[in-house]
């Protein structure tokens, strides 16, 4: 049962997030300016912050020579101090967050049953984000959907619990399943019928667009064709920007204004791993932007502020 889809700044750091996300539209976010060039050899002591995100700060030393930019860790695996800043390799926090030196996570059935906490965000197993909120990870699931329990820790009891959607105690309550999603019925009584609710589109095979080029809206939400992530994500639609080819090729192919993991497309795409944005790249401890900002550290995989707060199921919920 599928779960719901949660810069490094060297001398001045100036990040600008735009992030408007309409029904199904698209918006970007604009990377952040890393400023660099020095008029004599310095030492200069960089500090780089979540982003008031509640994200740990992080300080590094590096020399830059007259006239030029500050050197930095080019490569993480070659056992020697490239920057000169007594750091090597994946000890340098410019090689954090690479692919090379990924940042410790836990995001496996593995990581999240052994009773410990890996990634170091104080929470363990189930009761981590990044566990209970990873479509990946099986273990974290509410076993029990009538006991009033918190089973897998996620806060959500029960029938509220996406995971207990389709068992016979949630019959009732909610509107899930190929009976149900297509009886013509309110089931749940919340004004959206059949395809057209939330819990069905979830966990109704029919409740999918399974034509992307007949002009109809085949799974009732409302979108139609390539307008429907459905569609995107399938790979059916040429002009989308929803995979890590498109994402990542340096065009706009969708023709919104935006470019590759700028564009939210790119973002939220369950498929795209080049971008953080997704339950699954916001918690694989590699800062896929190289935006400097890693998981849930990145406004792309969560953002408390503004008027429209918002985070990735493997990140903690904005409060």
């Amino acid at each position: 049962m599928n779960k719901l889809l949660k810069p490094l700044a060297l001398g001045f750091t100036s990040a600008v997030v735009a992030l408007a996300a309409c029904s199904q539209g698209t918006t970007g976010e604009d990377d952040a300016s890393v400023g660099g060039a020095t008029s004599a050899t310095t030492t200069t002591t960089s500090t780089t912050s979540a982003s008031s995100q509640g994200g740990a700060t992080a300080t590094s030393t590096s020399t830059s020579a007259s006239g030029g930019s500050e050197e930095k860790e080019t490569d993480c695996s070659n056992g020697k101090d490239d920057d000169g800043n007594g750091f090597t390799d994946c000890d340098d926090f410019g090689c954090q967050g690479t692919t090379l030196c990924p940042k410790d996570v836990e995001n496996s059935d593995a990581l999240c049953a052994d009773g410990k906490d890996n990634d170091g965000d104080m929470l363990t197993d189930c009761a981590d984000d990044s566990c209970h909120g990873h479509p990946n990870v099986t273990v974290c699931t509410e076993t029990a959907c009538a006991d009033k329990a918190d089973d897998d820790m996620d806060g959500f009891v029960d029938c509220a619990d996406f995971d207990c959607w389709l068992d016979a105690a949630c019959a009732a309550t909610v509107e899930a399943g190929a009976t149900q999603c297509a009886d013509k019925s309110d089931n749940d009584k919340d004004m959206k019928t059949d395809c057209a609710d939330f819990s069905c589109q979830k966990t109704a095979p029919a409740c999918v667009e399974s034509n992307c080029g007949d002009n109809k809206d085949d799974d009732g939400d409302t979108f139609i064709d390539c307008k429907d992530f459905d569609c995107q994500y399938g790979g059916q639609c040429p002009k989308s920007e929803t995979t890590d080819a498109t994402c990542s090729d340096g065009m706009d192919n969708d023709g919104n204004g935006f470019t590759d993991c700028k564009d939210f497309a790119c973002q939220k795409s369950p498929v795209v791993t080049v971008c953080d944005g997704s339950a699954i790249s916001c918690a694989d401890g590699i800062d896929n932007e190289t935006n400097g900002f890693t998981d849930c550290d990145d406004f792309a995989c969560r953002n408390c502020g503004g008027d429209k707060p918002f985070s990735v199921a493997t990140c903690a919920p904005c409060k």
